[in-house]
């Protein structure tokens, strides 16, 4: 360990442990003079590194403050913050709390109807931003504001964030500097069992700030856990290939933590580009040697697999990468082995908007990491598991009150996940899946779907989903495939036998009963997998219409004519790829259909982002086709 950072956690633990524990205390200690010098953000212009110090931010919060101070006043009440993470977060965050008021945290990829009935909630009548907004809402410039005399408020002790959408429930999560106390306390298991975490790369220790603050999973394990103990956190500009990939190159990142989309399109890559060279072989062999290797030999095998797979690790994120999470939804195996093979030690985690961070697999070989357990629960909760099998926490660590469509309720006793567990012999956890998605079968036995789901993966699907409609006896298990228009009369054929064939492998009560498909959107704008939930809504009220397999025809005109909004989505798209735009399908598959890398995915991001003011960050739901990207906007803009 970095001799400096072993004295800054024996130093800033103790001064937490021995204070208030508030959040003041947390600003006091992060900000502390004697740490003024070292560089809390990184940035680039694409040819210089931009840095920052702890002491050079702590006088901008200060300014900030004194700023806010003056226009708000000392209310103690929300104050909205919409701004994406980056060195003007970190000021406006601060500041708000130091000027006596609290900030809520605003998720820049709900629907404006969402956002407004949240800030009505919350009593908000100001929202800090970079940009103008189309809300009916006083909106204050980031920076714009008078430091006309110093702030005298009382540093406020809370903030709020909103769950996600899927639901399409109102839901907020209050935290106050206790609870993100116990937050980074559990930093110390983390160090405790894993040398990895705090792996400097010629000296210097860098996280990606790749994850959005306003999620749990950015404010937690990146903000907090990183900056408490004056780490240095890399901004990214956009999501452009050069500059995701480019930025952990010339920053030389040494943690990446980030939600399983980037590991799953960073697999596409990979195994495409080792496909079109006819080098699937010679990768798989590499791979299963490096494996092999870091079994081993766990910390100097990981440098070595990186050296070995050069020709692979030099065009992802170079040589200084030490130490991954994956946390947000469910991470395939295969990503698992294809990361930990290449030397990028790669972890499962878990948690949740209501409980924080609550676990992550810390083994040392890739042999245990690849299971994809997520660990043993940290000590700043206490957990039980249900005898129907859901994981129940409670402790120190978990929001200390919720929201829920405008009724309070506060975190005593046991709070149920909704997440089906299993627990191993060395007490580390393994999510199996969701309480809500359990089947009554007809002979009224619970079946999980996500136990045979995966089983029924196709690249011809867009989506997919296992899971129960009601019937006559109950509930009965289907499968609902998502298709692209682009389908012959011969693949939908040869895909309901295929589906045929796997079927009748299983057991009698696992079978699904009827095979559906669909050419609507199965998985809601702002997730990130397919809520079965959102599903069976959607089939309810109409939105989805189901077709059997059979009977299935695909419609090019599913959308009747094309919005003006889609055909700028393809223009984009096709300069953006080098293709005619006759070539691009609306309902194609991006990865799956037209071989789009996870580079040029993200390049695309940022397109849209660019045209349309679109900002699908972080954990957001991305979408897979052209039309699903035009039917997001054309929601956000008209909610």
């Amino acid at each position: 360990m970095n001799r400096e950072l072993k004295q800054l956690l024996k130093f800033n633990t103790k001064a937490l442990q021995d204070s208030e524990q508030d959040l003041k205390a947390i600003y006091d200690i992060t900000f502390r003079k004697e740490n003024a010098h070292l560089i809390m953000a990184e940035d680039n212009d694409g040819y210089r590194i931009h840095t920052y110090t702890y002491g050079q931010i702590k006088q901008r919060i200060e300014a900030a403050a004194d700023g806010l101070f003056a226009a708000l006043g000392e209310t103690h009440g929300f104050v909205g913050l919409d701004m994406e993470a980056g060195v003007d977060w970190i000021v406006a965050f601060w500041g708000i709390l130091k000027s006596g008021n609290k900030p809520f945290l605003i998720n820049a990829h709900h629907p404006d109807s969402m956002t407004l009935s949240l800030l009505k909630t919350l009593q908000i009548t100001t929202v800090i931003s970079h940009k103008a907004s189309t809300l009916p809402i006083r909106y204050i410039p980031f920076g714009e504001w008078e430091c006309s005399a110093p702030c005298t408020a009382q540093f406020e002790n809370e903030l709020a964030i909103a769950t996600s959408a899927t639901s399409l429930k109102e839901s907020l999560c209050f935290y106050t500097g206790q609870n993100i106390a116990a937050q980074i306390f559990n930093t110390r298991e983390v160090l405790s069992q894993s040398k990895r975490m705090a792996r400097h790369y010629k000296g210097q220790l860098k996280q990606l700030a790749f994850l959005p603050f306003y999620h749990i999973f950015g404010l937690f394990a990146v903000y907090f856990w990183f900056t408490f103990y004056n780490r240095t956190l890399v901004f990214v500009k956009d999501l452009s290939p050069e500059t995701l990939l480019g930025t952990c190159r010339l920053h030389q990142v040494t943690h990446i933590f980030a939600v399983p989309l980037l590991w799953h399109t960073v697999e596409q890559q990979v195994w495409s580009a080792a496909k079109a060279q006819g080098r699937e072989q010679q990768l798989k062999k590499g791979l299963a040697l490096c494996t092999k290797l870091q079994n081993l030999f766990p910390y100097v095998g990981a440098t070595l697999a990186k050296k070995l797979m050069s020709s692979v690790t030099d065009q992802l994120f170079g040589p200084s990468v030490q130490f991954c999470i994956s946390g947000g939804s469910a991470l395939r195996h295969s990503a698992l082995e294809l990361m930990n093979g290449l030397g990028y030690p790669l972890h499962n985690g878990y948690g949740m908007s209501e409980i924080g961070i609550a676990a992550v697999d810390l083994s040392i070989r890739p042999k245990d990491r690849n299971r994809g357990n997520i660990g043993k629960v940290f000590s700043s909760l206490h957990h039980q598991i249900a005898k129907e099998g859901e994981l129940q926490v409670t402790g120190s660590s978990v929001c200390h009150r919720r929201m829920i469509n405008g009724e309070e309720f506060r975190s005593e006793g046991w709070f149920a996940t909704g997440d089906l567990v299993e627990q191993h012999k060395n007490g580390a956890l393994s999510i199996i899946g969701r309480m809500s998605d359990v089947v009554i079968g007809e002979s009224g036995e619970n079946i999980n779907p996500d136990t045979i789901e995966p089983l029924f993966f196709t690249d011809l699907a867009v989506n997919y989903s296992v899971l129960g409609f009601p019937c006559s006896q109950g509930e009965e298990l289907c499968l609902v495939l998502q298709l692209p228009a682009t389908l012959s009369d011969g693949q939908i054929k040869e895909l309901y036998e295929h589906m045929m064939r796997i079927n009748t492998t299983l057991p009698l009560p696992l079978q699904v009963r009827k095979l559906y498909a669909t050419q609507d959107a199965i998985m809601a704008s702002t997730a990130i997998k397919v809520s079965r939930a959102y599903l069976r809504r959607g089939v309810s009220n109409g939105q989805i219409t189901l077709t059997d397999l059979r009977e299935f025809v695909p419609c090019a005109d599913s959308a009747c004519e094309d919005s003006e909004i889609l055909q700028q989505i393809i223009r984009l798209t096709a300069e953006l790829l080098g293709r005619e735009e006759e070539t691009l399908l609306p309902d194609s598959h991006l990865l799956q259909d037209l071989g789009v890398t996870s580079l040029q995915y993200f390049a695309l991001l940022s397109a849209l982002e660019e045209h349309f003011d679109f900002v699908p960050h972080g954990e957001e739901q991305y979408g897979y086709t052209l039309r699903e990207f035009s039917h997001m906007i054309e929601r956000r803009n008209n909610p």
